[in-house]
């Protein structure tokens, strides 16, 4: 069989997913509180009428409703998906041919450059200063060597909380002629964002997710903000009935209830506030800005740490001991009390 299967995936790893049995998980930037318990009864009222032998509404048009009011933006600015992950895809397969170019900064999300191979693309992979700001100056000018396709941006970015000004991410859109993908997986927690330049640019969209801030992860809901003209081109890939009804349903649902999604957003902000500060203190350890729900720490104690964490049954991101990101360590912020077992815990190592 292995000689049936494509080259480009033949240089792909399976995604690897930690399965051991843990009591706190801070490795995957997960929302900490489980809000559904709060909207519990609402849903089941929703699903309790479905009709289940019929396919899901192809375009999810009550959910793009929602999100557009959410986002102040026009219905048809919207696309929703299983989760940002099938946008992306979308994106490499509408403009990315074999051998053409995708520019990300490295590090980042791993699935821009994942996709991009599958499709017999090729990744430039702009590597970001020693302080992990990202080189806009270089992406600029690696996007027109190549004649790069589609330029992804990640902000805040992950794995390193690294935010990129909005300032430099007009320049890349002005600057270059590729597709400008904006990953704002995190935006919620930054509070700053490009929406508002898509009727500006055609060339820009604008990527969004219900997994973090709003605490649904396991529905895999995430959407795509872009202009009319974006639109056009990605609904031509678009699967039909790409969005299951119960994601569907439940996507509105948390929508609706913003302001109760906003009394938990607060709180992780302020939980990150106070485990940055606490971690700030640690001797022999470097803690980098962040404008997401996660911390980067580096440590030349890294592996004691995380031995130390897993035996206590906190898992955390290990990032491996090569790279950029050697001896980094992404902690999930989670609830007070977690954030205290790791303080903890990472006193008694540093």
């Amino acid at each position: 069989m292995i000689e049936l299967i494509k080259e480009s995936v033949c240089l792909i790893k399976p995604y690897n997913v930690l399965k051991e049995e843990i009591d706190i998980k801070l490795d995957a930037n997960e929302n900490p509180f489980n809000i559904f318990e709060f909207l519990k009864e609402k849903f089941i009222k929703k699903i309790s009428n479905l009709d289940m032998n019929r396919y899901p509404d192809t375009d999810s048009e009550r959910l793009r409703m929602a999100f557009a009011k959410h986002v102040d933006v026009q219905e048809e600015n919207i696309l929703c998906a299983n989760g940002s992950d099938e946008i992306i895809q979308m994106i490499i397969n509408a403009f990315v041919d074999k051998d053409e170019y995708v520019i990300t900064h490295s590090p980042t999300f791993s699935m821009y450059k994942i996709f991009t191979t599958i499709v017999g693309g090729k990744v430039m992979e702009v590597s970001s200063e020693l302080s992990l700001e990202i080189d806009v100056e270089e992406i600029i000018k690696e996007a027109n060597t190549k004649k790069a396709k589609v330029v992804f941006l990640c902000n805040p970015n992950n794995p390193t909380g690294t935010v990129i000004p909005r300032e430099d991410i007009i320049r890349v859109i002005e600057e270059t002629k590729a597709i400008v993908v904006v990953d704002e997986a995190y935006y919620e927690f930054l509070g700053q964002s490009v929406v508002g330049l898509i009727n500006d640019y055609d060339r820009l969209i604008v990527l969004r997710t219900l997994s973090k801030a709003f605490a649904l992860a396991g529905a895999r809901v995430g959407y795509a903000i872009a202009s009319e003209k974006m639109m056009d081109v990605l609904y031509r890939v678009k699967a039909p009935y790409n969005l299951n009804i119960f994601s569907q349903i439940a996507a509105e649902l948390f929508v609706e209830n913003i302001d109760l999604i906003n009394v938990y957003l607060k709180k992780i902000i302020e939980e990150r506030e106070y485990l940055l500060e606490a971690l700030k203190k640690m001797d022999d350890m470097k803690t980098f800005p962040t404008g997401s729900n996660f911390i980067l720490i580096k440590s030349a104690k890294a592996r004691e740490i995380l031995a130390t964490c897993r035996k206590e049954g906190i898992s955390l991101r290990n990032f491996g001991e090569d790279g950029l990101l050697k001896d980094c360590i992404r902690i999930t912020v989670g609830t007070r009390e977690e954030n205290n077992k790791v303080i903890n815990l990472l006193k008694d190592v540093v």
